[in-house]
């Protein structure tokens, strides 16, 4: 079991602050779970989180609280604690045969600095399955395991390998591939958990006309792959060095143009909780 590490001095279960004395509330294997980004006070892809949030809940037996009571748990936390800029963890569990409960709360958070996403991150491979991986759910016995396996390397993320060993997504992240023709390559939809910033980041591949192709990345293939890059909430774009003994170019001109219309969409698609529109 993974404890809770907040940020700030309350978190809001159920709609009502609570004072935070030592550690948060636990995260045990089970919880349905997003993370969403705040940036200057607002959140950043809220829809798209909430969206997410209930796929992830169909079929659970436990029934989604509906976006505006999530909205107003999320409201609370930013009334009770002065934090503009972070991560919030927004949890949903139950039995079913109860009312939902929904916690929500301030959580530690690491952003790449400016070297990074000059230079590039390194990864290593990890062997890995997700059982559902369409479904952000917590997996308490995964997150140590990898955790350790990262920490103990030196790395800024492990990449899933499954059964099969085919490239799946990073522990916290989604992963791409620049070949020598400049396609855009990245495993298919249905192994990955459908993460936010890769969405968006295909979106802007379509719209700009760029090629993209989702199909099977296996490690004896990464020498074809002239570049890499990873997404997610808190790294955004962020381009790979190596992955295992494998070098890529960070400086990939289809990965600049990305991370910049990225920033352009972070930019247009921040929610003000408390602005109430005409």
């Amino acid at each position: 079991m993974i404890t809770g590490k907040i940020l700030g001095n309350t978190y809001v279960l159920n709609g009502h602050p609570v004072p935070v004395s030592g550690q948060g509330p636990a995260m045990k294997s089970g919880i349905y779970y997003e993370v969403v980004r705040l940036i200057q006070g607002k959140v950043l892809f809220l829809e798209d989180h909430l969206e997410r949030l209930q796929h992830s809940l169909d079929g659970s037996g436990i029934p989604f609280p509906g976006k505006e009571k999530i909205r107003d748990n999320l409201r609370v936390l930013l009334e009770h604690n002065g934090i503009m800029e972070g991560n919030i963890r927004l949890c949903i569990t139950g039995s079913g045969k109860d009312e939902p409960v929904i916690c929500c709360y301030c959580i530690p958070y690491s952003y790449p600095g400016q070297d990074a996403y000059l230079n590039g991150i390194q990864l290593v491979t990890y062997p890995f399955q997700r059982s559902d991986p369409g479904i952000k759910r917590w997996d308490n016995t995964f997150r140590v395991s990898v955790n350790e396996y990262i920490h103990a390397r030196g790395v800024h993320e492990a990449v899933l390998v499954n059964e099969h060993e085919e490239i799946t997504e990073g522990s916290r992240s989604n992963i791409f591939f620049i070949d020598g023709s400049g396609l855009l390559v990245t495993p298919p939809s249905g192994e990955v958990l459908p993460g936010i910033t890769r969405k968006h980041v295909l979106a802007i591949c379509r719209e700009s006309g760029n090629k993209v192709e989702e199909r099977p990345v296996r490690p004896c293939d990464l020498s074809g792959y002239v570049s890499c890059f990873i997404s997610g909430t808190s790294p955004k774009v962020l381009p790979v060095r190596q992955l295992d003994s494998i070098a890529f170019r960070v400086d990939h001109p289809l990965t600049g143009m990305i991370m910049e219309a990225y920033d352009t969409l972070v930019a247009a698609n921040l929610t003000d909780l408390f602005h109430h529109p005409d």
